[in-house]
């Protein structure tokens, strides 16, 4: 027993240690275990960063971004990043720090730029700042502007002009017929309103019953709506009257379910013994009618039982 326990702590031991070691390799790695003074920074956009990228000095790796919060002032809304950089890293009041691109599809990065200043930034201070400046981003809102323009400016005047002159063509050319298809449909609109007028005196004693109907109904609906609200109202109350009773009465409640528990389970316990009587019960009633089967009489006379003495004596 004693050399397993041994064998177990040694295992043990021998898996924490390589735990241990595996952490710190992997924070060295990481760059968590060296030392590092926070900065930050601040940039109107900050289209394709993302925390964890990379802080460059010249190009050369130095730290990382931490955080990325927006903040909102009176006189300007920007992007606060706060950024951990080497602690044996000097940095220059006059540097200027740019987001960048290492390659064409690289991701986005902030590269300090060196600057000439003997004073050196503290650990908190904030590191000067310039937007990005992206040739591709600003060659494309370009090509998209002249696209906007061509579309909604130049592109429809072109068009209004050529379906101005067709149109003034084609006008001159249907006119006539235009005309003589709006003196048809003028007749056919006169002959269809006369129709109407003569339906409407035909039908004006309908039209004013069932204008009375709905007049009619719409004061049932509206009694049934008040009708409907009292009840809501009635229905809210009781509601509310029933819990109160609940509420007032709820230590009963809860002794009476307890007293119900009590008793089920009191008949639980003496289920057995019921029906161990009911059994003997059944087996007595049944011996009994078996008895008036074979002898009917017995309910009459009785049955006799003589001593087994007696029979010996006779």
């Amino acid at each position: 027993m004693r050399d397993s326990r041994t064998n177990y702590l040694i295992v043990g031991t021998v898996l924490l240690t390589l735990l241990g070691t595996l952490v710190v390799w992997l924070g060295m790695l990481s760059g968590i275990a060296q030392p590092t003074n926070h900065y930050y920074l601040e940039f109107e956009n900050v289209m394709g960063l993302t925390e964890g990228a990379q802080i460059l000095y010249e190009g050369y790796p130095i730290g990382r971004i931490e955080t990325i919060q927006f903040t909102r002032r009176p006189d300007l809304s920007a992007y606060r990043l706060g950024i951990t950089v080497r602690e044996d890293w000097n940095i220059p009041k006059d540097s200027l720090a740019v987001i960048t691109q290492a390659g064409f599809l690289s991701a986005m990065v902030i590269d300090i730029q060196n600057g000439h200043s003997t004073e050196i930034l503290k650990p908190g201070d904030q590191i000067p700042s310039q937007g990005a400046t992206n040739i591709l981003t600003t060659m494309t809102t370009v090509a998209h502007q002249l696209g906007e323009l061509a579309n909604t400016s130049l592109k429809p005047l072109l068009d209004n002009l050529t379906d101005g002159t067709d149109s003034l063509e084609a006008l001159a050319h249907d006119a006539p017929i235009i005309l003589g298809n709006l003196k048809i449909f003028t007749a056919q609109l006169n002959d269809t309103t006369s129709q109407l007028n003569t339906l409407i005196k035909q039908s004006g004693g309908h039209v004013d019953t069932i204008l009375s109907d709905v007049e009619s109904a719409s004061g049932d609906v509206s009694d049934l709506t008040a009708d409907f609200r009292k009840t809501s109202k009635r229905v809210d109350r009781l509601v509310y009257s029933m819990n109160a009773l609940l509420a007032k009465n709820q230590q009963n409640i809860d002794q009476s379910i307890s007293d119900l528990h009590h008793t089920l389970e009191v008949m639980a316990s003496h289920v057995q013994e019921v029906s161990y009587n009911l059994e003997t019960t059944t087996r007595n009633l049944n011996e009994f009618t078996s008895e008036l089967r074979r002898n009917p009489g017995v309910i009459i006379r009785g049955k006799k039982f003589r001593d087994d003495h007696a029979l010996v004596h006779d």
